[in-house]
């Protein structure tokens, strides 16, 4: 008799068996939807992650150009560091956007997302005009706050990331260990 035929006749004849096997079975469903929890807050995770390290991206580009402009860099250096800055000032909107989702997923996750990238009015235009050394140090010290920040917030979801893989790896190891023993009991009776 196959397997599964052979266990809806346990599940049939009842006892002590079939209700042990009932109870693996509901314990089964349970784990597959904590699975499938998790792995809808991974997918999450992993954008936040992803949108976290664009915006890295956008600032070590932002850094670049400010230290160029630091050294004399010029109007041309001027907009492209505020060209990456307002990327990464737009992308920590969908970052934002994005960690509500994650900790929807997750009720216990507790992720600081209060990030500013943004130069304020008056930096921004002391920067383009007055060109300075003092403008150029400022909005540099500004970007380095920002990557500061973001790294910080990249780091929470890592750790939170890594504690999902764990929790999925125990709940598939858990289900693997409930169809075996769901196995051994129908493979103990004989019909």
């Amino acid at each position: 008799m196959p397997f599964c035929r052979k266990t809806l006749a346990v599940k049939a004849a009842g006892g002590p068996t079939a209700e042990k096997i009932l109870q693996l079975e509901e314990r089964n469903g349970y784990l597959d939807s904590q699975n499938r929890e998790l792995q809808e807050a991974l997918i999450a995770g992993n954008a936040a992650l992803s949108c976290a390290d664009q915006i890295l991206s956008e600032l070590n580009s932002a850094e670049g150009w400010g230290t160029w402009d630091l050294v004399g860099g010029g109007l041309l250096s001027d907009l492209a560091k505020h060209s990456h800055l307002d990327q990464a000032q737009a992308s920590v909107e969908t970052l934002q956007s994005q960690l509500r989702r994650f900790k929807t997923e997750l009720a216990d996750v507790t992720i600081d997302a209060d990030i500013q990238v943004s130069i304020d009015g008056f930096l921004r235009v002391a920067d383009y005009f007055f060109d300075g050394i003092f403008a150029d140090w400022a909005v540099l010290d500004q970007i380095r706050q920002s990557q500061q920040q973001v790294q910080l917030i990249r780091n929470q979801i890592e750790i939170v990331l890594n504690h999902l893989y764990t929790l999925i790896n125990q709940t598939d190891a858990e289900l693997s260990r409930i169809s075996r023993e769901i196995e051994q009991l129908v493979a103990g009776i004989s019909m």
